[in-house]
């Protein structure tokens, strides 16, 4: 994925769209609390699947709308284009959802498995936070959960952490060699992605799975794959954790 020819955003406007985004999920949360709980504060375990849609919601306008913006001001190209949304089922379905599994079930495992091993309760505070969100949508609230976990989080984040900040990062390092170029671009947007979800026991785990997604996109040069990889692993917890519940 090379840079457009006109332009490429700095380096500090995904950091900035990052923290903006965080911003804007708060002040969605808020309101749908007050819608429901008349102003009362609430906490994530105690959230409805209207309130936890609502903070995601606040997530992914800044996502894809900063990607937006990026390719009429700096890019000089059209949305899809930017982002290079393409969507080849025939590669992207198989290939994506075989990555997508073994990630969740072997790739994390054996990272973790040292730390497993030592003290079997890691094990226990690393699905901690993914037990929270799925227990929000007991009933059938849990289809709300797996469109949010499913389908709007894998699209969202690809367009703005493989798409918009990973071609930032390689566009602003053009006059790198083409590895160290790659490296940086894995690398930094990995880096992000880990800490949008403000998790630290499971960041080593997200920056992992964020290189396995941006190495999906350097080699298919397209977003296809990597969201359906993305999907696939999400779905792995969510029908685990379901289960479970």
């Amino acid at each position: 994925m090379e840079a457009g020819k006109r332009a490429v955003p700095p380096l500090w406007y995904p950091v900035a769209a990052l923290a903006l985004s965080f911003v804007l999920s708060i002040v969605f949360l808020d309101i749908s609390i007050a819608m429901v709980h008349g102003g009362s504060g609430s906490v994530i375990a105690n959230l409805t699947p209207f309130e936890l849609g609502m903070n995601e919601v606040g997530l992914w306008v800044v996502f894809v709308g900063s990607a937006f913006l990026a390719a009429k001001m700096y890019f000089g190209e059209r949305f899809f284009e930017m982002v290079r949304w393409h969507l080849k089922p025939a590669v992207d379905l198989p290939v994506g959802v075989a990555v997508g599994v073994l990630a969740q079930l072997v790739v994390i495992p054996l990272l973790y498995l040292p730390v497993t091993l030592q003290d079997p309760a890691v094990a226990r505070q690393l699905s901690a936070p993914a037990q929270t969100i799925v227990g929000i949508g007991s009933g059938s609230g849990i289809y709300v959960v797996f469109v949010i976990l499913v389908i709007g989080a894998p699209v969202a984040e690809e367009i703005f952490f493989r798409g918009l900040t990973y071609r930032t990062i390689i566009g602003r390092f053009a006059e790198a060699t083409p590895w160290l170029r790659s490296a940086l671009a894995i690398g930094g947007s990995s880096f992000l992605f880990a800490l949008a979800h403000f998790e630290p026991l499971q960041f080593a785990g997200l920056f992992v799975v964020g290189c396995i997604l941006a190495l999906l996109v350097k080699a298919t040069g397209r977003l296809g794959t990597s969201i359906t990889a993305h999907a696939s692993f999400n779905l792995v917890a969510v029908v685990a954790l379901a289960h479970l519940h």
